[in-house]
């Protein structure tokens, strides 16, 4: 087939992403239509156009395209373009990769660059996750672990995908299984992924947290009782969870806080696979597939005389560690966008989280694992403010611990809000209100970094903010 210029260009109008190449002057020579689309300029307009016309036009303050002819690299960023000379014309915020193309000598020939606005960046991400299908690619150079259908199970890490492979290989065994790992990893996630594929997938697993119930009902609940087996019962007695279990996957969460008293009861109805109810003398065969999971070393918690031992073999048969999620940092950014997919579609919202905030996200150890990495993701699309979720320091919003103690903690914080303090007594005395003062505090912060970066995009990130944040408020206080 003879592929002439016609056809190329056929086809690269017809990739959604907007592409745009440069000669080695930064004049235009060709543009699809995504990128007129984009930009809201013709084709014939961009073909008369040179990149730096962008930044004589003040719609651009840097040009990517210059670090590439500079650096001869690849250059990722985000970039904020203001397009219109109107002030009332909505700036935007586009990804941008750009890629050299040499010549013969090794100097840059040309540019070609991808770019697309970041309000559109999870688009495909969420129509993925709406169709539901995933496709398995053989290949020597592919492998990536696609999230699992009804296990909502997110794996780029290698651990956690060594733990999915295992997962899979013992799912059709009926052997105990004992989940480790620290609180909020997802070891119920991983207990459900083991029961949905094995061979009791077809009956729904039976979940009870042995932290969540004192000990009498504890066994009440696993056990069950026969009627009036002690006050309070119900008339008609009632079946326990080990019991409507049979056929199916008991998974018994923080088995470490189960009472002493009542592990010798589930050892022996593990072995025997029979239960005796509360105020019962019958014995009653069940049959069910048992995964418990712990948050301590319950090795260490038999030595210490708070765990049977005899039990503790008896649940390790096939022992699975579940790293957290500091250890596989690989997951943070596809779990955080999968959640984010998920809220985005629950409260109807489009947001996109900010190149910072992935980075802070990245930075961060999450001591409540993937439960506060979720946590955070929803309160951030609740709270946050506009289409991005821009955050340089996420701990005040996402941490898990108290964060009175934490303040207290850290006497610097607030040291300075002292009721005598000489400074705040100058201010009381020109009696600026609030709203004057937090403007000549934030005009003056501002200026102190613009003359110590020079340039917006690093004043921005050294502030914590967006580069067009900075571009506003430059134009509030008169600091061009």
């Amino acid at each position: 087939m003879d592929f002439n210029a016609q056809f190329y260009e056929l086809m690269l109008d017809n990739i959604p992403d907007g592409i745009y190449i440069l000669d080695d002057k930064g004049n235009y020579l060709f543009v699809n239509s995504a990128y007129v689309h984009i930009i809201g300029m013709s084709k014939a307009e961009l073909l008369a156009f040179n990149v730096h016309d962008f930044i004589t036009n003040k719609q651009l303050d840097f040009c990517v395209s210059d670090v590439v002819y500079r650096e001869k690299r690849q250059v990722v960023i985000f970039q904020d373009v203001q397009i219109g000379n109107s002030r009332l014309s909505k700036p935007f915020r586009q990804l941008i990769v750009s890629n050299p193309v040499f010549g013969p000598d090794g100097e840059v020939q040309n540019i070609i660059a991808v770019c697309r606005p970041l309000s559109t960046i999870n688009d495909f991400y969420n129509k993925a996750m709406d169709s539901g299908t995933v496709s398995t690619v053989a290949a020597y150079t592919w492998n990536r672990e696609a999230p699992v259908a009804g296990g909502n199970i997110v794996a780029e890490s290698p651990a956690m995908k060594e733990l999915l492979r295992l997962a899979r290989e013992i799912a059709s065994f009926d052997t105990s299984v004992l989940i480790s790992g620290e609180s909020g990893t997802g070891k119920e996630i991983i207990a459900q992924y083991i029961h949905s594929h094995g061979n009791r997938a077809g009956r729904e697993m039976v979940v009870i947290n042995c932290a969540s119930l004192p000990e009498n009902l504890l066994e009440a609940e696993l056990f069950g009782y026969e009627k009036g087996a002690f006050t309070g019962a119900s008339t008609t007695g009632k079946k326990g969870l080990i019991e409507a279990a049979d056929g199916s996957t008991l998974f018994l969460d923080e088995i470490n806080s189960m009472p002493l008293a009542l592990q010798g009861k589930l050892l022996r109805a593990i072995e025997t696979k029979t239960i005796q109810r509360i105020g019962s003398t019958a014995l009653k065969k069940v049959d069910f597939r048992l995964i418990s999971a712990t948050n301590e070393d319950l090795w260490k918690a038999a030595e210490e005389k708070r765990f049977r031992p005899d039990l503790f073999y008896r649940l390790n048969v096939i022992p699975m560690e579940l790293a957290p999620l500091r250890d596989r940092r690989e997951d943070i950014v596809p779990l955080a966008l999968h959640f984010l997919a998920h809220y985005n579609k629950k409260y109807n919202k489009s947001k996109a989280f900010a190149e910072m905030t992935i980075q802070s996200m990245l930075d961060y150890d999450w001591p409540g694992n993937v439960r506060e990495l979720k946590n955070f993701v929803e309160r951030s699309v609740v709270m946050s403010a506009g289409d991005f979720i821009e955050m340089t320091n996420i701990q005040g919003i996402a941490a898990s611990h108290d964060k009175r103690a934490d303040f207290a903690a850290q006497p610097e914080l607030h040291r300075g809000y002292n009721e005598h303090s000489p400074m705040y007594q100058r201010f009381w005395g020109k009696n600026l209100t609030l709203h004057e003062y937090l403007d000549r505090c934030e005009r003056e912060y501002i200026k102190y970094a613009l003359n110590t970066y020079k340039s917006s995009y690093a004043a921005a990130e050294a502030l914590g903010t967006s580069q067009s944040s900075i571009m506003r408020r430059k134009r509030k206080y008169g600091l061009d």
